[in-house]
């Protein structure tokens, strides 16, 4: 018989305990439970003790919890199971239980937990796991995961694939299954063996990453260029393989055209600068051709001051309206100069005339007269004096004479005249 002051602290032990603790009879109902149950399913503790226990049990796991009770009926020892219970709000609380009975007794003991918060972070894993798989096996890159292998000295000496996903499997023309499980040393080219080994042992202590990249060497996949990061894990490492090929031809054919471009602009350079040099070659003959011509049209009106008041200005060859200008501006400007009283035209070399030629002597002609000069025209041929009659310009406004040395004495004697006045 139990004596008061101990069934005094087997009460407060069942008060406070914020596990789910308690006792039920073989009959499947509760016997006695701690005030927790109330706190964590919203039942009253009449209501729970009423009821039998497997009614609160979801019904998915009912058989499995009838199961379980079977197996503490029959003195198995302590069982540890979990199940799903029902709240007040129609909700599911995870429980997990430890359970047993003393021999003899007809009286199950346990100590439960609720444990929804764990089991709701265990199935968020598992389906961040589950989530991240997938990514994993639809990735476009390969994945490798592989653990080390040591030595009883402790020493790493190899490494052992322990994952790959599809595109790794694709990438080593081998299925998944005979991937895993083999070391890296059995499906690594020797050529290659001792240099991966040290450099993922490397990535393995120091814990930094690697990111590099080369050219393949799987058979049948020559000329493609792999991007290789290699990730240090707590027993391991993980390698992501990416096929960079497209990238890689893109940045030759980007090098390509830049290459193509400075050819092109040293060349387009090089025209320019030869360019640069014609215009300046041309522009330096233009300069002289201009001089030349400037120094033949001084020498084809050269004008003399025959005597004082009198000047001869020979043409030679065709006057067209440059010409005529510059023989007005050059004759004009010799009349200021001297004061001369005369101004002899003489069209001895002037084989022929036009209408323009006569209007060129004709405004000449003028323009002397104007500043006070008496313009004389002396050399006419028969065939300009024909010209001049038909184009009406016999009767202007100068005198002529048919050779040079009549217009000269004329001019003489006219300045003589007038000297002696």
């Amino acid at each position: 018989m139990k004596q008061a002051w101990q069934t005094d602290e087997l009460d407060r032990f069942f008060e406070l305990s914020v596990d789910l603790v308690g006792t039920a009879g073989f009959d499947g109902r509760f016997r006695r439970i701690g005030h927790a149950w109330e706190r964590t399913l919203g039942f009253s503790r009449e209501e729970l003790l009423s009821t039998p226990f497997i009614d609160f049990v979801h019904p998915d796991d009912r058989e499995r919890t009838l199961a379980e009770s079977a197996r503490v009926f029959a003195g198995s020892g302590s069982v540890t199971f979990t199940n799903r219970y029902r709240c007040r709000d129609g909700s599911y609380r995870w429980i997990e239980w430890n359970s047993s009975v003393q021999p003899g007794e007809e009286l199950i003991y346990f100590v439960a937990r609720d444990v929804t918060d764990r089991k709701r972070a265990e199935e968020s894993l598992l389906a961040a796991e589950s989530r991240f798989r997938a990514a994993v096996d639809g990735s476009l890159d390969a994945f490798f995961v592989l653990r080390g292998v040591f030595d009883e000295a402790g020493t790493l000496v190899d490494f052992v694939f322990t994952d790959a996903n599809q595109r790794a499997a694709e990438g080593m023309s081998m299925p998944r299954e005979e991937i895993v499980g083999r070391r890296l040393g059995e499906v690594t080219p020797a050529a290659r063996r001792l240099e991966r080994l040290d450099k993922y042992a490397r990535v393995f202590r120091t814990g930094e990453r690697l990111l590099e990249e080369q050219e393949s060497e799987s058979p049948g996949h020559g000329g493609r260029w792999l991007q290789n990061q290699v990730i240090p894990l707590s027993d391991g490492v993980a390698i992501a393989v990416r096929d960079i090929t497209p990238f890689k031809r893109l940045e030759a054919e980007l090098r390509e055209a830049l290459q193509r471009r400075a050819t092109h602009a040293e060349e387009l350079e090089e025209k320019n600068r030869l360019l640069a040099a014609e215009n300046a070659e041309r522009e330096r003959a233009e300069a002289v051709m201009r001089q030349q011509q400037e120094t033949m049209l001084a020498m084809s009106t050269p004008i003399i001051q025959a005597w004082e008041g009198i000047l001869v200005l020979p043409i030679i060859g065709i006057v067209e309206t440059a010409r005529a200008n510059h023989i007005m501006e050059r004759l004009l400007a010799e009349i200021v100069r001297t004061s001369a009283r005369f101004a002899i035209l003489d069209l001895t070399g002037v084989s022929a005339v036009d209408a323009a030629t006569v209007a060129h002597l004709l405004a000449v002609v003028r323009a002397a007269n104007l500043l006070g000069s008496t313009c004389l025209v002396s050399g006419i041929s028969p065939a300009i004096a024909r010209t001049m009659t038909e184009l009406g310009a016999a009767e202007g406004g100068f005198t002529t004479f048919g050779v040079l040395q009549n217009a000269l004495r004329y001019a003489l004697s006219r300045c003589s005249a007038e000297g002696a006045r």
